[in-house]
């Protein structure tokens, strides 16, 4: 976990504000309020209510860093037109599979309690141990948003094995947290015993040092005193800044000397990332990667460590209706990552509540984290322990794929401070 927080000055001031397009407050379920720039009036976005999505309802989250199946669950099923005969429903287990017809035969373990799925978010391994007869594939079924069955292979076994498989490729097929089932397929019959089959944590081998880093929007205060710029990061021990890339119309001089600033950070001990993006930029990403074109040929490969993106596609007029948005957000991420190449590491800002928002059967944070090689998590939140609880489901997945954490924490007060609706 590192934390990132904004340079830049902003305003109080007391605002009355009407929250558009609903006609009950009871319908309402969030109101974010998203100022740009020097912006005094916020853009309001409402989401709605949604009883029926599978976010809200929580899921069971066990505290074990190991945790074994046969005590998480004493209910198991034959899949299909598959014939199965069990002995006992502990370790060790004992299960004849016997198919009926062409389709793989199986037994299920139903993972769901009181009505709520099994997240597995903080697990990082299953541990499998036993014999079989035939070769088996060991599947992870959840859950998804439009509540159809997405699966993931776990792993394959047969014979005498003893064997620990990663999460991490499962995560990027499903969301861990809303396990609903564990399954046991087999080609043809099979004779099964199960000595073990556990969920496993890991403790971090690597501790990171505490980061804190700084954006900077005025590239042109940077470059006209840049030496007051770095003497403020350093009394506040920062390791890194963030600072906007110049506009493509700006002269080569500017471009020059924005360009300097990698050499005089690196020099400092401190980290440099240019940041660029606007909502429009899912429809231009050419912007972006003639920028960077631009940026690397003055710097050169070796004294860039990355770029940072900041696209907020969600301030565009058509959203949230239209649901082509987040596609093209994507694939701009996609993009402006093929263009990058291995020239520096691509890190991505989203807020906190991409968690919470489902694209294509997966949470949209978890989507943009397998694009990228780092994230910073907006939190409009100026307390620490806030910003942690909201984000921590973001820290999970960037724990379990090695994907790096920063997180933004407002240090001024936010706007407005005084508001009706």
């Amino acid at each position: 976990m590192m934390m990132a927080v904004w340079l830049w000055p902003i305003p109080s001031t007391a605002q009355e504000i009407s929250v558009p397009g609903q006609t009950s407050l009871a319908e309402i379920e969030e109101i974010e309020l998203v100022y740009t720039g020097n912006q005094s009036v916020p853009k309001i976005i409402v989401r709605g209510r949604q009883p029926a999505n599978p976010f809200v309802v929580s899921s069971y989250r066990p505290p074990d860093l190991r945790l074994d199946l046969f005590l998480l669950t004493s209910t198991g099923t034959s899949i299909g037109r598959c014939q199965s005969q069990q002995d006992g429903f502990k370790a060790p287990f004992r299960i004849r599979l016997v198919g009926n017809g062409t389709s793989p035969c199986g037994f299920a373990w139903s993972l769901q309690t009181t009505n709520k799925r099994f997240d597995a978010l903080s697990f990082h391994r299953l541990r499998v141990c036993g014999t079989s007869s035939s070769p088996l594939a060991i599947v992870l079924v959840a859950e998804s948003a439009n509540r159809e069955q997405d699966r993931a292979v776990a792993g394959h076994v047969t014979g005498r094995f003893e064997v620990e498989f990663p999460l991490a490729p499962s995560a990027h097929t499903l969301d861990l947290r809303q396990l609903t089932q564990v399954q046991l397929l087999a080609e043809n019959e099979a004779d099964v015993l199960l000595d073990e089959i556990v969920w496993l944590t890991r403790e971090p081998t690597i501790h990171p040092t505490r980061s804190i880093g700084f954006w900077y929007w005025d590239y042109r205060s940077a470059i006209r005193d840049p030496a007051e710029m770095l003497s403020t990061c350093r009394q506040h021990h920062c390791r890194r800044l963030v600072i906007q890339m110049p506009d493509l119309k700006d002269s080569d001089q500017v471009w020059a000397a924005y360009a300097a600033l990698f050499a005089s950070t690196r020099a400092a001990g401190i980290e440099l990332f240019a940041l660029d993006g606007a909502p429009d930029m899912i429809d231009t990403p050419t912007i972006l990667t003639d920028k960077l074109t631009r940026l690397l040929k003055l710097v050169g490969n070796s004294g860039f460590p990355g770029v940072q993106l900041d696209i907020e596609p969600y301030l565009l007029d058509g959203f949230p209706d239209d649901g082509t948005i987040f596609d093209r957000y994507l694939s701009t991420i996609e993009r402006v990552k093929a263009a990058f190449g291995d020239r520096g590491r691509l890190s991505v800002v989203m807020p906190f509540w991409f968690t919470s928002t489902v694209h294509r059967s997966r949470p949209l944070a978890f989507a943009v984290m397998d694009r990228a090689d780092e994230v910073a998590v907006m939190s409009y939140r100026t307390d620490v322990q806030e910003l942690t609880a909201i984000s921590e489901d973001t820290l999970r997945y960037g724990f379990l794929t090695g994907i790096p954490v920063w997180l933004g924490m407002e240090t001024t007060r936010l706007l407005p401070n005084g508001m009706s609706s």
